[in-house]
């Protein structure tokens, strides 16, 4: 009787395992494959629809045709040669630029300046600062997913590592080169302005610890 009990018992504890195993990797998988997709979906984005969009805005800078200014006046649009620079998105919202890190062989649009959370479901974004490419600080936040995904991946880039960032604006692509990493509280914000003595700079930001503190790079254009 009593042996029949302590049978049954660890039947039942081995198909709760057996659940729990099964379980455990339907999740990993599934994170695996969201990550991916996600990185696939970005990269396709980047290399057709971004690529062809800095590619226009390059022929419109090289055209020699003045008369620029009148079309400019005609539409409305801010950007070089009458493009608009707000017409590319990516997933409803607008881009910004692309945010290249080869240290950890992953790219992403970088949205414009995050309004709400859901955008950081979509990609990077930024969240403070002068924009892409300018003179002075820009901030650049993202999720920090064990998978790696956005800056999940941040922790494995160091001091020296170089990222590059192309804006929409003008196309421009500008090096950076990694000059501190650190980890710092989560109200802490005194990395939003700093002097950049005339330099572009860019700092990368994401949580660590379930949000308690942030993993914050700062880099500058070399």
């Amino acid at each position: 009787m009593k042996h029949g009990f302590y049978d049954k018992f660890l039947t039942f504890l081995l198909i709760i395992l057996v659940i729990a195993i099964i379980g455990g990797a339907g999740y990993l998988g599934y994170k695996y494959y969201q990550k991916n997709k996600l990185n696939k979906d970005a990269d396709e984005f980047l290399d057709n629809e971004f690529d062809k969009y800095i590619e226009n805005i390059g022929d419109y800078v090289e055209d020699e045709y003045d008369e620029d200014d009148a079309i400019r006046e005609q539409t409305g649009h801010s950007g070089p040669r009458g493009i608009d620079t707000n017409a590319l998105t990516y997933r409803g919202y607008a881009v910004e630029g692309k945010l290249e890190m080869p240290p950890v062989n992953l790219q992403y649009p970088v949205l414009e300046q995050m309004t709400n959370a859901n955008e950081l479901e979509v990609s990077i974004a930024i969240q403070y600062g002068v924009g892409l490419n300018k003179v002075g600080n820009t901030v650049l936040i993202g999720h920090n997913y064990r998978s790696g995904l956005f800056f999940g991946s941040n922790k494995n880039m160091n001091i020296g590592d170089v990222i590059y960032i192309t804006d929409t604006a003008t196309g421009t692509r500008v090096a950076y080169q990694i000059y501190n990493k650190y980890t710092t509280e989560e109200s802490d914000t005194s990395y939003y302005n700093r002097n950049t003595d005339g330099k572009r700079e860019v700092s990368l930001v994401t949580c660590q610890s379930n949000n308690k503190y942030r993993l914050v790079l700062l880099a500058r254009e070399m």
